[in-house]
């Protein structure tokens, strides 16, 4: 079928979109310059028109057992101290879920990423455009569950906060995708205002705003803010998945993220007991895990790029100020030849493009392996309790993977 032809779906959809963005526009007068003004709005038009003649390419596929399914759901939440939104009010975060399913996926694979977003990431990490627009998926919307018992299941949930400013949590598909097709049900939360742009189930398209990086007081904001929705969400997960009708799992909790999200599933130990345990993805680390009273008393991996873990030149100071209280199980590990932005699906793009230079000179494909590997031996063992020798000592199958400060692990 030609190309043209078999995008026309998506082309219908990005026209409504556009209507929905333009239309609701006027009530987000900050960050104007990120996607919503009008002009640029058409120029997502002709990004997309042009993507619509790239070959199609797909994400990697899971590898587990079952195939995956996503929904998203909106989680009503007044918070009168946004750093971010409007008035320095939010009434609602955005919670994407992926899970294992039994369906098998029919027709033509959709793209996995709000055609805004992909816009904004060809811009901004330097890719060409349509690039990103013209990845697919096969996790499936709406797919139907796993047959069980409501808030029952013997794969335990994970809670998955994404960077700060991005990408958002469809920007970390391939790592989420692949722990749900072994069972495990993965939440990830969106702020609103922060992520370049997030789009409600209802249709709303909310346009981020600038963020100053330099700004440790507004960092810190976002850090505190994201510590609030993980904790409101937490605290109504049982209801919540109950509306859901889910057979998912709401005593066995792990926490995972990448980045900002990284440190807040860390930070988010300390008011929830409910969480086994955590994995940093290469986040610098904010508040209390900076202080005497860090210990978190459960396990904990901190997985990073090349020389931010460590006691090098370039290595994180906070992570050493954590790392020297903890008495609970503890990883510090380092993959060689990444950099800050090999952590996101930004790894694998660079495989169709290798036009980010923040991206590290590891194989993207390589990297996704890494991650995936790592990632679920450690939930595999702190959750499930299932043992694998990569996280105890150096594997000649995975020469990129750096152990640091053996002598504190327990």
């Amino acid at each position: 079928m030609p190309l043209l032809v078999r995008h026309l779906p998506l082309l219908s959809f990005i026209e409504k979109s556009l209507i929905s963005i333009t239309m609701k526009s006027s009530t987000r007068t900050t960050g104007i310059s990120r996607l919503a003004s009008y002009s640029n709005a058409i120029f997502l038009a002709s990004a997309v028109l042009r993507a619509s003649i790239v070959s199609a390419i797909g994400l990697p596929q899971p590898t587990g057992p079952y195939h995956v399914g996503v929904i998203k759901r909106t989680i009503d939440h007044f918070n009168p101290h946004d750093p971010l939104a409007p008035n320095n009010i939010s009434t609602a975060f955005l919670a994407t879920i992926f899970y294992p399913t039994l369906q098998k996926p029919e027709g033509e694979p959709e793209p996995y990423l709000n055609p805004e977003t992909a816009a904004f990431y060809e811009e901004t990490w330097n890719y060409t455009t349509g690039t990103l627009a013209s990845i697919t998926s096969t996790v499936q919307k709406d797919a139907p569950f796993l047959e069980g018992l409501v808030g029952k299941s013997h794969y335990p949930t994970i809670l998955f906060g994404p960077g700060g400013g991005g990408p958002p949590v469809e920007g970390n598909t391939i790592l989420l995708s692949e722990l749900a097709s072994y069972g495990y049900a993965v939440i990830g939360l969106d702020h609103p205002f922060e992520q370049p742009f997030l789009r409600y189930p209802n249709g709303t398209g909310v346009v981020g705003v600038d963020i100053d990086y330099n700004s440790g007081e507004q960092i810190t904001a976002i850090y505190e803010t994201r510590l609030v929705d993980n904790n409101v969400f937490l605290n109504r997960l049982p209801d919540f998945i109950h509306e859901l009708k889910a057979p998912f799992n709401i005593t066995h909790i792990g926490a995972l993220g990448y980045s900002l999200g990284g440190a807040a599933s860390i930070g988010s130990m300390y008011d929830h007991d409910r969480i086994v345990s955590s994995l940093n993805l290469d986040g610098s680390f904010f508040g209390l895990p900076n202080s005497t009273a860090s210990d978190v008393y459960r396990p904990v991996l901190l997985l990073a790029s090349e020389g931010h873990s460590g006691e090098g030149e370039h290595a994180d100071p906070s992570w050493a100020a954590f790392l020297s209280w903890q008495t609970g199980y503890l990883r510090e590990l380092s993959i060689t030849g990444t950099t800050h932005h090999d952590f996101c699906d930004d790894t694998f793009w660079k495989t169709i493009e290798d036009t980010d230079p923040s991206t590290g000179p590891i194989n993207g494909d390589r990297q996704v392996e890494i991650l995936n590997t790592y990632v679920k031996a450690f939930f595999d063992l702190t959750l499930l309790g299932h043992k694998s020798s990569v996280l105890d000592v150096p594997s000649p199958e995975w020469p990129e993977i750096v152990f640091h400060n053996i002598s504190r692990y327990t």
